[in-house]
C-alpha cells in the first residue's frame, strides 16, 4: 500500500520538524514505539481521505511497529524523492 503513495513536502517538513525536535533521526524514531507511532501519524495525516477511512490510524500505526526495519529504509527514499523536481510538470 505504502508504495502507492508520494510523500508531500508539507509532510516531509512536518517529519524533518518532529525529528528535529526530538534530536533524533529517522532510525532512531522509527525504532522507538512512541516516536514511531508519531511518525505513522504524520504519514497518515498526509494520505488521501479515501485511503484514511479504509486504513484507521490505529492499524496503520500497528502496520509501522511491526514491519518498522522494512519501512525506515523505504520512507527515508520517500523523503529524499520528495526534494527532486518532478518530471513534466
Amino acid at each position: 500500500m505504502i508504495n502507492q503513495f508520494e510523500i508531500s513536502n508539507y509532510v516531509k517538513k512536518q517529519i524533518q520538524t518532529y525529528l528535529s525536535n526530538k534530536e533524533c533521526d529517522l532510525a532512531t524514531a522509527m525504532n522507538d514505539e512512541t516516536m514511531n507511532a508519531d511518525v505513522a501519524a504524520i504519514l497518515h495525516d498526509g494520505f488521501p481521505t479515501m485511503v484514511k477511512k479504509i486504513y484507521s490510524l490505529p492499524k496503520f500505526q500497528s502496520f509501522f511497529w511491526e514491519k518498522r526495519e522494512l519501512l525506515q529504509q523505504h520512507i527515508a527514499n520517500r523523503l529524499a524523492a520528495a526534494d527532486k523536481p518532478r518530471k513534466g510538470k
